[in-house]
């Protein structure tokens, strides 16, 4: 069996009662650690998601921890798998990114994670065949206007919530979806942050899906090359 220092997330140096995990401190930062057996992370397959799967069980224990310092103190997520020889790699780390780990941990303070998902409206769907070729090209430039229109419509959505956010980021679309975003909103402000998805959406049409609150997990911007 391999054994190895598994890295959740960096934190402030501050006591936290965390089971199976503990901090090794540097200089007023602390890093969140475990003692693994490093099989466990030997050929997951990415592909492989399903809620029993070796690799969403793993995924499962590491924002389990990230989660519990998180309601304690601001935390940095380290992304999944960073994995380290030992306590003096562990200080290595902090020492390396000490003055961007300190200030990102200042800027996601009091603030949380919220996922916004947004897809057009529900409509009947168009049956094309058997139309004639005037009748489907003013269908299809119909659905591509549609189709624009939405997106201009979702531009202003991301613009108008990205002002009530800390920061705001957006990821890579994928099926139906319109917009896929995540913005860091300041713990006063969520009830507002949420009333305005469903105000803005909804007075354009489209469908909004809220995750959250999370860990700033989108928000983590220290590199650690060493890790």
């Amino acid at each position: 069996m391999r054994r190895g220092l598994y890295a959740y997330a960096i934190t402030r140096a501050r006591q936290i009662d965390l089971e199976g995990a503990w901090l090794i401190s540097h200089r007023g930062l602390a890093l969140v650690v475990a003692e693994v057996d490093l099989d466990r992370f030997t050929g997951l397959d990415c592909d492989e998601l399903d809620e029993d799967s070796p690799l969403a069980v793993l995924v499962r224990e590491h924002d389990a921890v990230v989660r519990t310092v998180f309601r304690h103190e601001p935390v940095l997520p380290l992304r999944f798998g960073t994995v380290l020889d030992g306590a003096d790699a562990a200080v290595q780390l902090l020492s390396a990114r000490h003055v961007e780990a300190l200030a990102w941990l200042d800027g996601v303070e009091g603030r949380q994670e919220w996922g916004v998902r947004v897809r057009a409206a529900a409509r009947e769907p168009v049956n094309l065949d058997g139309v004639s070729g005037t009748a489907y090209l003013v269908q299809r430039r119909a659905l591509l206007a549609a189709a624009e229109n939405a997106r201009r419509d979702v531009a202003v959505v991301h613009q108008e919530l990205s002002r009530r956010a800390a920061e705001s980021t957006f990821r890579e679309l994928a099926g139906d979806l319109l917009l896929e975003a995540a913005y860091l909103v300041d713990t006063g402000s969520e009830e507002d942050f949420r009333a305005e998805v469903h105000r803005l959406t909804g007075e354009l049409g489209l469908s909004a899906e809220i995750t959250g609150p999370w860990p700033p997990y989108s928000f983590t911007r220290v590199e650690f090359a060493d890790a």
